[in-house]
C-alpha cells in the first residue's frame, strides 16, 4: 500500500483499519439533491396527472406527503448502488471472488466469477450443499464451527 496516502502503523497496540470496512462506503449522498427531489417530484406528478392537474397548494401538499417516502428511499437506494466512495485515499485490494472461495458447481461458477457478488442466501445454501468451499479460514466458517 505504498501508493496510498494513508499512513499505516507497525505498532502492535495500534491496529490499522480493515480494508473490508472501507470498500462499501458510498459518499454521493447530498441533502440539497434530496430536498430538490422532494420538492420537484410532487410538482411534476401534480402537473402531469390529469385527475389532480388543476388542484392548488393543498393538492401539492397531499402529493408531497404521498411521494416523500418513496422518493427518499429511491434516492438512498440509487446513491448506495451507484454513488462514489467517500475516501479514495486507501488502495483497496479489489481481488476476484476466486481468491477467497472455490466454487465447485459449474452453474454457479458461470454466474459468479470475478467481481460478481453472491447473494447471502444462495451462498449459505451452496456452502452447506458442498458447492462452495473457503480458501483458508474465515470468520463465517469460525462462527458455524463454534455455534453449530
Amino acid at each position: 500500500m505504498s501508493s496510498s496516502s494513508v499512513r499505516v502503523t507497525n505498532y502492535p497496540a495500534i491496529k490499522n483499519a480493515p480494508l473490508v470496512g472501507l470498500a462499501e462506503g458510498n459518499g454521493a449522498f447530498n441533502n440539497l439533491h434530496l430536498a430538490g427531489l422532494l420538492i420537484i417530484v410532487p410538482y411534476i406528478l401534480k402537473s402531469f396527472l390529469p385527475i389532480i392537474k388543476y388542484g392548488g397548494f393543498k393538492t401539492y401538499l397531499f402529493m408531497f406527503i404521498l411521494t416523500g417516502a418513496p422518493t427518499t428511499v429511491g434516492y438512498w437506494t440509487f446513491n448506495s448502488i451507484y454513488g462514489g466512495r467517500i475516501n479514495d485515499k486507501v488502495a483497496l485490494p479489489g481481488k476476484d471472488i476466486e481468491e477467497y472461495i472455490t466454487i465447485k458447481d459449474p452453474e454457479l461458477k458461470k454466474l459468479y466469477k470475478g467481481k460478481e457478488k453472491i447473494p447471502m442466501q444462495l451462498f449459505h445454501d451452496a456452502y452447506f450443499e458442498g458447492k462452495i468451499d473457503f480458501k483458508g479460514m474465515s470468520l463465517f466458517l469460525c462462527v458455524f464451527v463454534a455455534y453449530p
